[in-house]
């Protein structure tokens, strides 16, 4: 039998990350399901009314837990891109299974002692708020896009311009989120440079969590309002040293089974190198294929 997706093993008790379970079964139910996302014990659950919720048995096939740090985590679909956290409203198709239904059968896998049924089968999900017309969620603000990135490509346009070419490809292993691993990417050509490209970096549009994990692996890291502008240059503010803003962009929108991403550094008014790349799932990380460079100098 499969083991559990993320978390602890079967039948330990409340891990720091919840376990996914999937739902393995071949027939899916189409009723149209909603509720709120709660934890309790090492499982996931659907609360879809006061006071009742279904242990969530999820139909879609790459939902994962996505850590943020330590503590803190979601749940990304890396097929649609949407990411849940807990306490969040969602609605999508499946069904209520019987409460005596075999669960072993339905996922594969052993239940963590602290869980239990009754169950539901999920699929399809999006974010719910039940406050706006037909319950859809204001979007998030998107981040603030770089200089020298104006004209790039994303969602169909991406797939129009890049459909069929196949170029060089890295593994970023160790991390879940593809936007982190689209950064990772783009440090790791720029934190050997010596001489006149060595300098210290601004990461766009990165909270605090995100620059923390990636400090782990790249040494310091600084916001992006770390970094200012002078006499045609990026500098660090609080020393002058030169310094680059580091972007990384990505839309893992529609279901073309990877997500589009742009990265790159800007270091100067005509000085910038940015690529576009596209970002496949592969095992605890991500491989990144380079699609084509945009150089300013």
């Amino acid at each position: 039998m499969d083991a559990p997706d993320i978390g602890e093993q079967p039948g330990s008790i409340e891990s720091p990350l919840p376990v996914i379970l999937k739902d393995r079964g071949t027939s899916r139910m189409e009723a149209l399901v909603s509720g709120r996302i709660t934890r309790a014990g090492s499982c996931l659950y659907l609360e879809h009314s006061p006071g009742q919720r279904s242990l969530i048995l999820w139909a879609d096939k790459d939902v994962q837990v996505a850590t943020l740090d330590e503590s803190d985590w979601l749940v990304n679909n890396y097929t649609s891109g949407l990411r849940i956290r807990e306490g969040e409203m969602v609605r999508g198709s499946g069904g209520f299974y019987p409460r005596d239904a075999d669960l072993v059968a339905l996922t594969g896998d052993e239940l963590p002692a602290d869980c239990a049924g009754p169950a539901l089968q999920i699929y399809e999900i999006a974010k719910y708020d039940p406050a706006k017309p037909d319950g859809i969620p204001d979007p998030p603000a998107p981040p603030p896009p770089g200089p020298s990135t104006d004209d790039m490509l994303l969602s169909q346009e991406f797939d129009e311009h890049w459909d069929g070419r196949r170029w060089p490809k890295r593994t970023i292993e160790g991390i879940a989120d593809p936007r982190e691993a689209m950064f990772a990417y783009v440090l790791q050509d720029y934190e050997g440079r010596e001489g006149d490209m060595h300098a210290h970096f601004c990461l766009r549009g990165a909270n605090d969590d995100l620059r923390n994990r990636l400090t782990r692996r790249f040494g310091q890291l600084f916001a992006d309002a770390d970094c200012s502008w002078n006499d045609g240059g990026v500098i660090l503010a609080r020393n002058s040293e030169k310094a680059m803003f580091i972007d990384a962009r990505i839309d893992c929108s529609g279901n073309r089974g990877f997500c589009a991403g742009f990265g790159g550094a800007t270091y100067g008014n005509l000085g910038a190198e940015h690529g576009a790349y596209r970002l496949r799932r592969r095992g605890d990380g991500w491989e990144i294929e380079k699609l084509g460079l945009s150089v300013v100098s």
